[in-house]
């Protein structure tokens, strides 16, 4: 699959993003141009780092990871991007498919979790987020006993849950992917089952936590766990959990394209993002760190001790069945209107 079926899926559900400030493709040997998924705070902080220290300007676009991928393929024959950074490894190894990205160990990179990166090395993971599950410590799902996947997606739980939409969070569709590759064929009637029952879908993990945060739902089901903790120091009562099954992980790369226009400062830019700087400034943001050595965010420590157990994870599977099975998704659960009272047939 190739960019193109991506950005098509991507299309449907964010539209084409504002080329605003984009004029064309940049030639001054003291400007790049960083593309860029959130979370914003955290680029803003390493791009205003970064040209302190190295005298330079940067071009910043930072959106979504399907608005990212939007305007890199509206820009395929004019690019204008030296550099990307997504919140979504099957998106830069669709990008490393189509012939858009070169290869660069950065500088550090010996410093990271090898098994993070890309092996032909076009993209390294700058860091990760766990996809799990978000619940209320005041209702029913709270409290200290275990969770799996399966008590948020029957009833009477799925009546008061909700999942962000796997076509407009990149997050929620690797871990669909994911879960896919895990459950086979039983995925398509648990999801068919939980939304008859009442699983409520959100346009984006932050309109999904604000339910939570209401109290308009008990639980969010496959929510990047970043954003959680994020919310966690101001609304105590939120709590992330991990089911016993597993978590999937979702890892953030950054490459440069195969066609950047200050590749040298690309370079820089790259390696910058693995620098100890860099590294703590994603911790502070509660997302795990690729460089080992740097502590995660007190609210991560207090989440697990240890890894959770993470679901298993084939990329080129993943990448080969993720355009259709998001496209059925959304079809066949998303936008399926089924009456409560209509249960799809017992096998």
């Amino acid at each position: 699959m190739d960019i193109r079926s991506l950005v098509l899926l991507a299309g449907l559900a964010v539209g084409l993003p504002s080329l605003t400030g984009c004029t064309g493709p940049s030639s001054n040997d003291d400007t790049l141009v960083v593309y860029s998924a959130g979370p914003r705070p955290l680029i803003e902080l390493v791009v205003e780092e970064f040209e302190a220290r190295h005298d330079v300007r940067v071009d910043l676009f930072a959106a979504t990871t399907g608005q990212v991928m939007a305007k890199l393929e509206a820009e395929r024959y004019r690019n204008r991007a030296d550099v990307v950074i997504f919140a979504s490894e099957l998106a830069a190894e669709a990008l490393k498919r189509d012939g858009r990205l070169r290869p660069y160990r950065p500088a550090g990179v010996e410093q990271t979790h090898p098994d993070w990166h890309d092996p032909d090395g076009y993209f390294h993971a700058t860091a990760a987020a766990l996809v799990g599950v978000a619940v209320r410590k005041d209702r029913p799902l709270g409290g200290s006993g275990s969770l799996d996947w399966p008590d948020l997606m029957r009833a009477p739980h799925a009546e008061r849950t909700v999942m962000p939409s796997p076509s407009r969070s990149g997050a929620t569709g690797d871990f669909l992917v994911n879960f896919a590759q895990v459950q086979g064929d039983e995925l398509w009637p648990a999801f068919i089952d939980a939304r008859t029952d009442g699983l409520d879908f959100a346009a984006a993990n932050s309109q999904a936590i604000g339910g939570l945060v209401t109290g308009a739902y008990d639980a969010i089901l496959g929510v990047v766990d970043y954003l959680v903790l994020r919310q966690q120091v101001r609304n105590p009562e939120v709590e992330m959990r991990y089911p016993t099954s597993g978590a999937a992980m979702v890892r953030r790369p950054i490459g440069i394209l195969d066609e950047a226009h200050a590749p040298g400062l690309a370079e820089a830019f790259v390696d910058f993002y693995f620098s100890e700087f860099a590294q703590e400034a994603v911790a502070e943001q509660h997302l795990i760190p690729a460089r080992e050595g740097i502590a995660n965010s007190p609210e991560r420590q207090a989440a697990y001790e240890g890894m959770p157990p993470i679901l298993a994870l084939d990329r080129s599977q993943a990448l080969a069945a993720q355009n259709r099975l998001l496209r059925q998704f959304q079809l066949r659960v998303e936008r399926a209107e089924i009456p409560r009272a209509i249960r799809s047939p017992a096998p």
